[in-house]
């Protein structure tokens, strides 16, 4: 065990290493993007604008262009992120105030956020024949981390014993053994949940390309004419289900298909879209309403991994916890590789002084 934990850990540590770090930075990903874009700052006023407010700010601000998606803020200090479509066919990202109703700027898609998270999920490489390659070969390194786990675990079963221990001023050696047990006693249950979740990814895509749908089949308008004003549809949907709470919209994008909103409804880690309500975009009226708890464990699994994974749960709060534990995690990777590198050069060094003393 200790050579497999070793070996892994060594011969695959840059690869491992760069997910580690691209995966602990993209939890962070919208705050880097609030700090670096002053457009998605904004002050928390006494009220919130309503979602057909912010719709009608954009229809002001830029005639003609379409709306694809209004997504909620994702925190109170964070402006509301729109995803467009302009007269040109291009898409953009454009930022709404969420009190005042004011559109704040507008930019290309390439976020802080969107581009750490492409680098992480599938190394920025484009599909291949309709077939996402780089998610193939970026998910497996996910059961690399469950045999560094097991194996770890197999190694010192008596883990706690080195999580108060770090030993200062006796040796670059036994400081990095320290930390590394330190931090791996510390991050059992983070290493467990990333490892879990990267596999599943793996599963998941395989399963999609498969053919297996994960989410609801999309629903149909069952009437035809001008839309109702978006507001009175969330009305509708409100008094349906009460304990809604809308946290993205998708206005249909063609004739005939239903407005559809995701959203949270008190159940326990799970990601905005786990919970929908279709509605009829003509008459605002309630088409069908998916709930998780209605669905199959294999499908609640699936609308959990991603909070799990990304730390994604609990707004800025929670991500700064698996920003702190991925720094953990990424330093367990590069530390354990050195002292692995620091044990053959010993051993090297050793066989020649050997060799040396036989040949004299």
């Amino acid at each position: 065990m200790h050579r497999l934990h070793s070996l892994l850990g060594f011969y695959l540590c840059l690869v491992l290493g760069f997910l580690c770090l691209s995966g602990t930075l993209t939890s962070i990903g919208h705050e880097l993007d609030w700090l670096s874009d002053p457009a998605l700052r904004v002050a928390p006023g006494e009220r919130h604008a309503s979602w057909g407010e912010m719709a009608a700010a954009i229809h002001t601000a830029y005639p003609g262009w379409k709306i694809q998606r209004l997504s909620a803020p994702q925190g109170a200090w964070f402006a509301a992120e729109v995803r467009v479509l302009n007269p040109q066919g291009q898409a953009r990202l454009i930022y709404v105030d969420p009190y005042r109703a004011v559109v704040t700027g507008e930019r290309n898609r390439a976020t802080i956020h969107a581009t750490l998270r492409q680098i992480h999920r599938q190394f920025y490489l484009p599909n291949f024949d309709g077939i996402n390659i780089g998610v193939y070969l970026a998910t497996p390194f996910g059961l690399v981390l469950l045999l560094l786990l097991i194996s770890g675990l197999i190694m010192q079963p008596r883990f706690w014993r080195g999580m108060l221990r770090l030993r200062l001023g006796q040796g670059r050696a036994i400081l990095f053994n320290d930390l590394h047990r330190l931090i791996a006693g510390w991050s059992l249950w983070f290493v467990a949940a990333i490892g879990l979740t990267a596999t599943w990814y793996f599963a998941e895509r395989a399963l999609l390309d498969a053919g297996l749908p994960l989410e609801p089949e999309p629903v149909r308008a069952v009437t035809s004419g001008p839309a109702v004003p978006l507001d009175d549809g969330l009305r509708q949907a409100g008094i349906v289900w009460p304990d809604f709470r809308v946290m993205a919209i998708y206005p249909p994008r063609r004739s005939g298909e239903a407005l559809r909103l995701d959203g949270q409804a008190g159940h326990w880690l799970v990601r905005d879209r786990a919970n929908k309500v279709w509605l009829d975009p003509a008459s605002g009226g309630v088409l069908r309403i998916d709930r998780i708890t209605d669905r199959a464990l294999l499908y609640r699994w699936n609308e959990t991994a991603n909070p799990l994974h990304f730390g994604d749960f609990a707004g800025t709060a929670s991500r700064l916890v698996w920003f702190v534990f991925g720094c953990g995690l990424t330093t367990l990777v590069f530390s354990g590789a050195w002292m692995y590198w620091r044990r053959l050069r010993q051993q090297r060094d050793l066989a020649r002084r050997r060799a040396a003393r036989k040949a004299g």
